[in-house]
């Protein structure tokens, strides 16, 4: 694959190009966004693309490559996690065994040593301040290329010593059209286009999920429900959402889209403007049904909601309170 295979990410993909024909490359690279945004395709691609023999970088087809293609590049090396954690991130031996102890001898066969480093932001302080005695002082040929869902898992320090390319979520469209060229059901291709957020890999996943197009009906239907329910029609609705513990950020997104067409509608007057246009109707049903007030605070109750789950909140007590409030108790 070459850099016209990835999907999006103009700016960033010409700057990589314009650093490749000019030959000034950094010595180190933050590759940022969300999962399934194509962080990962674009790092490889720019790592082969910099050891390729060819003026057109990457070629597809000179020896390295081919080598890079078929997972046997003796100088692009994936540093991975040598013990499984809970989190199978990098510890401080990982960094110090593939890598510190091998950035200072020389390319094999290339121009460069490059270094791919997946999960990067998931690293230790201990393991991060290991990486950076190399960074610091890194030899002319090793080049460091570290993806991440999270800036803010870095050290200053780090990011301090690294270009941060930020990949942007993707339009819809973008992802609808790609899904339609993968010969998917075109009915489901906008609701999974829409619930990705902007990632190709999660729209992928979406749509092969076969319980995604049922759980999605279901949320939505216990949402509408919420505006002509009393306080024990609430507490049985949480209880309905019990079966989406394992999987709540999700739910809790597809909330907040709900949510926010919800406004669009109350705050326009008109469906133009939705994320879920496959929904319209019963959201604009749902927005007339409801204030302006129980809106917002319906919006808040779901951001909260994801607040207290991610610091081990009680799952159901959670659901209750966080319905409640949507319903304007």
């Amino acid at each position: 694959m070459g850099f016209s295979d990835v999907l999006g990410h103009e700016e960033v993909i010409g700057n990589l190009k314009k650093s490749l024909a000019t030959d000034s490359n950094s010595h180190a690279y933050i590759f940022d966004g969300i999962s399934g945004v194509g962080k990962k395709l674009l790092a490889g691609i720019f790592a082969k693309a910099l050891q390729c023999e060819q003026p057109a970088r990457p070629c597809n087809e000179c020896i390295s490559c081919r080598a890079f293609d078929v997972g046997a590049h003796p100088d692009i090396i994936h540093v991975t996690p040598s013990k499984r954690t809970s989190a199978n991130a990098l510890g401080v031996d990982d960094i110090r065994d593939q890598i510190n102890s091998s950035a200072h001898i020389r390319p094999y066969k290339y121009r460069h040593k490059i270094f791919i480093l997946d999960s990067a932001d998931q690293m230790s302080a201990q393991a991060q301040n290991a990486l950076l005695k190399t960074l610091e002082e890194p030899p002319g040929y090793a080049v460091f290329l570290l993806i991440s869902t999270n800036l803010n898992g870095f050290l200053p320090t780090i990011l301090s010593r690294c270009v941060t390319l930020r990949l942007k979520p993707l339009n819809i469209k973008t992802v609808e059209d790609y899904l339609k060229s993968q010969a998917h059901d075109p009915s489901d291709i906008h609701a999974a286009a829409v619930t990705s957020g902007g990632s190709i890999g999660r729209a992928l996943m979406l749509i092969s999920d076969d319980s995604f197009k049922e759980n999605r009906k279901e949320i939505h239907e216990i949402l509408n429900n919420l505006p002509d329910s009393n306080l024990w029609d609430i507490l049985l609705l949480a209880k309905r959402l019990e079966k989406f513990k394992d999987n709540s950020s999700r739910m809790l997104d597809s909330m907040h889209m709900w949510y926010r067409d919800a406004l669009v509608y109350k705050a326009t007057g008109s469906s133009s403007g939705f994320m879920q246009k496959d929904l319209s109707s019963d959201i604009v049903s749902f927005s007339e049904r409801m204030s302006f007030k129980k809106l917002i605070a319906g919006t808040d109750s779901i951001i909260g909601a994801g607040y207290n789950l991610r610091f081990n909140g009680n799952y159901l007590l959670t659901m209750e309170v966080m319905l409640m409030k949507m319903a304007g108790y």
